[in-house]
């Protein structure tokens, strides 16, 4: 009796682990890829050396409609080794990959690609220093 009741207990325990495991597919990174078609930024921030921002509060635009990030950066900020982070809509993902030194005395571009992984929008971030 007791071996019918513990052979019925991991049946179904094998039955849930079977159910659980899903097929949805993943991309090349390791992350869900939906079915989410929108894709576009709505915040940007760049951190200095000691890792807090460095733009004016009030002075950075993202226009999705050109594509476009144009922000201020304070006085006396190292335009050479700056850390960008960005928020994109739900799913998307950025290339190339945010938090990493960069050198923003020229436009750098980020492109921000959908949960679905079927549509691209490049942005050109513009940061100037404050005067």
């Amino acid at each position: 009796m007791k071996s019918s009741i513990l052979h019925k207990f991991f049946g179904l325990l094998t039955l849930v682990a079977l159910l659980s495991c899903s097929k949805d597919p993943i991309d090349e990174n390791g992350l869900l890829i939906t079915g989410r078609s929108q894709c576009f930024m709505t915040f940007f921030d760049l951190l200095g050396s000691d890792h807090r921002t460095v733009l004016v509060s009030g002075q950075t635009v993202i226009d999705t409609t050109a594509m476009t990030v144009t922000a201020v950066a304070r006085y006396g900020t190292n335009m050479l080794r700056l850390k960008p982070y960005c928020s994109v809509v739900t799913d998307a993902i950025v290339e190339p990959t945010m938090g990493i030194w960069t050198d923003y005395s020229q436009p750098q571009k980020y492109t921000v690609v959908s949960g679905n992984r079927l549509v691209r929008k490049t942005y050109t971030v513009t940061v100037t220093v404050q005067k």
